[in-house]
């Protein structure tokens, strides 16, 4: 029997550039971020491409902040057809990517360097049926909007489809989701509403960790702001910061370990794809989840 995967040799893994449909991003052939989210820049920016799932909102276009690298372009494109998939007539609305060389955007002290986006939640009308403002709405403590004054008391946070598009950005598997940004109530929300629907408990656990409220910030109430981890091929030019990105590929690696000790065999078969392991891998010589006996 071959010798089991050690978490060191994922983590090891993880710090060279990543083949198609391995974990981690396909590195773009014509972008590259550069620097920090806060403070880079973006070479040869791609434009987001709008289609029937998915709209980039007026003045984003006038603005000419539609670009990212192809990673984030991708991922919002790919996410869009599915969740049109799950809920036929859903368009995604996406506001501020990247300037097509990035750079500061005005008032935002992020997005220079193409892997950050502004996206709008869905919303239903107090009826429950979906319905869209036409521009950024705010959603108070309970879901229900208080602003604009035209939009208060009109809509509420629709949680089954923003769930939806959350686990749709975390299951890509050419794509590390950093952080998203988004308030703790809205938050509580969608995880209540993936723990009513009996969502795997490992995508439950990898949401939690990566949804959160900034803290240097607005509290995020009116959309959700999407950052992605550096695409192996841009580093070691493109910076993450920190540990963030330690903790956002470790969420997810320990939610498909999980699947591979206690997921459904749809949920193995699908595990396994990520991790780009053969279909006759052991699953027993994979590494334990930490904390298990």
């Amino acid at each position: 029997m071959a010798a089991p995967v050690t978490r060191a040799q994922w983590d090891d893994d993880l710090q060279e550039p990543a083949p198609q449909g391995r974990f981690g991003q396909t590195p773009g052939a014509h972008s590259r971020s550069v620097g920090t989210a806060q403070n880079g820049a973006l070479q040869g920016g791609l434009a987001l491409r709008e289609s029937n799932a998915l709209r980039i909102l007026p003045q984003t276009k006038r603005n000419a902040l539609y670009f990212a690298t192809a990673e984030l372009t991708g991922l919002l494109e790919r996410s869009a057809e599915a969740l049109a998939q799950d809920h036929p007539g859903a368009v995604l609305r996406v506001a501020n990517l990247s300037r097509q060389e990035g750079g500061d955007i005005g008032p935002s002290v992020s997005h220079n360097s193409g892997r950050d986006a502004d996206v709008m939640f869905f919303a239903v009308d107090r009826f429950g049926s979906p319905k869209q403002p036409d521009n950024f709405c705010h959603f108070d403590a309970t879901g229900v909007a208080d602003g604009p004054t035209q939009d208060a008391g009109r809509y509420e946070f629709d949680a089954a489809r923003n769930w939806t598009l959350v686990r749709h950005w975390l299951s890509d598997p050419d794509v590390v989701v950093q952080w998203i940004f988004v308030a703790i109530p809205l938050r509580n929300q969608m995880l209540d509403y993936a723990l009513r629907q009996g969502e795997p408990e490992g995508l439950r656990r990898r949401a939690a960790q990566v949804l959160v409220q900034p803290r240097d910030s607005s509290p995020h109430a009116d959309h959700f702001h999407l950052r992605i981890a550096c695409p192996p091929g841009d580093r070691p030019g493109c910076i993450d910061g920190g540990g963030v990105t330690a903790q956002a590929r470790d969420a997810q690696i320990d939610s498909l370990l999980e699947m591979y000790h206690h997921g459904s065999p749809a949920e193995q078969r699908y595990a396994r794809e990520l991790l780009s392991l053969p279909p006759d891998a052991d699953l027993g010589a994979l590494p334990p989840i930490e904390g298990e006996d």
